[in-house]
Order: structure tokens, then sequence, then C-alpha cells
């Protein structure tokens, strides 16, 4: 038994120490997680407008183009749930917060980043924000939330040719979706995957608004709901079910709090081919055009 358990060892150990060492190198790369995070526990204080949301607010916001003091929290596939996680977690310290933002997409009521094809990305939360692991144990490791090949890979791409992994502005806005890439706009395909096949999540996501709408109350906060521009590959060929669902819970929700406005720009003629990334995501030039849009609705 005794040289079964050695043999066993010489096994292991080796296999343990290489993801102790792979883990070590993960979490020192630097990432747009730590970077919003150290910005928040820094100038909470300051922040007058706060962005949140998914990729269509990353890219799609730039606090460069706002008056006052913005940032934007937000990032790709961030959910409604981990909205309000966000702003419950620096309630405390965002004293001078008038104005929150979030996106709500046409597939924002009908997912969770759980349930959600991109559900590695939850890890980050626990890492890099501190968020209670609420699903797996696997979650509290880089080493083991992602496949063994794309880990070793950045480490090599990190370590030996210097590639940086940051995507963010020092004030949070996404900068990587640039006007000089190819714009292919595969707007049905896209359409498509955002449709849902049921609307199992809608009332969690609607629990969820409910619950940062409450906060935001309590701190007499406004929020500007914001549906953003898409192209028009991507905004006639949405189900109309489920966008009608979308609209009217965000309509009611805005009616019956004072606090609340929406601004729908889905199928905004203000926005032309020149201004899109992709279907649904704002370029460099589409962000400028609707930052400095908020900017004079937030400050008038």
């Amino acid at each position: 038994m005794k040289n079964f358990l050695f043999h066993l060892s010489k096994i292991i150990l080796p296999i343990l120490f290489f993801f102790l060492v792979l883990e070590i190198a993960i979490r020192k790369i630097p990432n747009d997680y730590q970077l919003k995070k150290e910005y928040l526990d820094q100038n909470a204080a300051e922040i007058n407008t706060l962005i949140l949301g998914s990729s269509h607010t990353f890219y799609g916001i730039n606090p460069e183009y706002f008056s006052r003091k913005t940032f934007n929290a937000a990032y790709v596939s961030q959910t409604l749930d981990l909205d309000y996680e966000l702003l419950n977690l620096y309630e405390s310290k965002l004293n001078n917060l008038k104005t929150v933002i979030i996106p709500i997409s046409y597939f924002s009521l009908f997912e969770t980043l759980e349930t959600d094809v991109e559900k590695w990305r939850i890890k980050n939360y626990v890492l890099y924000y501190g968020f209670e692991n609420k699903y797996h144990f696997t979650d509290n490791f880089e080493s083991l939330s992602n496949d063994i090949k794309l880990n070793v890979k950045k480490v090599v791409k990190h370590y030996a040719l210097n590639t940086s992994f940051i995507t963010s502005s020092n004030l949070g806005w996404g900068n990587n979706f640039n006007s000089k890439n190819k714009k292919t706009f595969k707007g049905k395909f896209t359409a498509k995957k955002h449709t849902v096949k049921n609307f199992d999540l809608y009332d969690e996501n609607l629990k969820s608004l409910k619950k940062t709408i409450a906060l935001c109350k309590k701190n007499n906060i406004n929020i500007l709901f914001i549906t953003t521009p898409t192209h028009q590959s991507y905004s006639e060929n949405l189900n109309k079910i489920q966008l009608e669902k979308t609209t009217k819970t965000i309509s009611e929700l805005v009616k019956n709090n004072s606090n609340c406005r929406y601004l729908n720009l889905l199928k905004s003629d203000k926005f032309t081919n020149e201004d899109f990334y992709d279907s649904d995501h704002l370029n460099e030039i589409g962000a400028k055009k609707l930052s400095l849009l908020l900017n004079n609705l937030i400050t008038d």
C-alpha cells in the first residue's frame, strides 16, 4: 500500500504543482476585471454616472464624452443579476452617484451568464470582484475554469510575447471594436442566436431589475434604461413576441418608478452603417455619437 501511495504521489504532485504555477501565472496577467475593480475601489466616491450592462454598453458608451465624472463598469456577457451585484457591492462607496445607465437589449430579460455559453466568465466576478461563488467550485480558479490549452496559450502570449489582454480604456470603455476593421453585418444570424426558446429566466431577471431599482431609489439615484442602436439587418429579424415583452416590461417599470426612464434606440435613424462594428455593436464612431447624445440627455 505504501509503495502504491508513493508512486501515486509521484504522479499527482507534479500535476498539482503545474496547476499551481499556472494559476499564479494567469492571475498575475492584468485583465479588464482587475482594471475596473481597481478604478472603482479608488474612485467610486467621485463617480456621478455609472454605466452597467453587457457588451452593448461596454463598447457603445464612452465616458470620455460625458461632462460629469463617468465610469463604464459594463462588460461582455454581463447580465442583469451581475449588474445588481456590482451596484450592491459598491453602494456604500458611490456617495455622489446620480445616474445609472443600464442596457435593455433584445435578450436581456431572458438570459443569465450562468446559462450562457460564456458562463466560464463567472469566475472573473468571483476572483477579481470578490463575488460570492453561487455556482461551481471551479469558478474559484483560473486554471480550472477554462480549457488548459487556452490557459497555457494565454500564459505564453503574455510572458513570452508580451501580449496585453486589456481591452478597456482607463475609464472602462471597450476600445477594441474599431471602425478600421472590415464590417460584416450578419444580423439575421445574430438575431436568431439572441432569440430564446422560452421565457424561463424572465421572472429571475425582472426580480434583478426590481432590486436594482429599489437600491437606486433608496439612494436617490436615477436609472436610464437604454436599448442601444442596432443595424437594420439585426433589428428587422427579431422575434416580435420577445421584443414586445421586453419593451412592455421596461415601459411598465418606468411608469411605476419615478426614478426611471427609457430610451429606445433599437431602430434609430441617427446611426448609419459607419457607426457599427457589427450588426449589434457600435464602433468608436458610433460610441462617440451615442455618448454625446446620452450626456446631453442626462445633463439637461
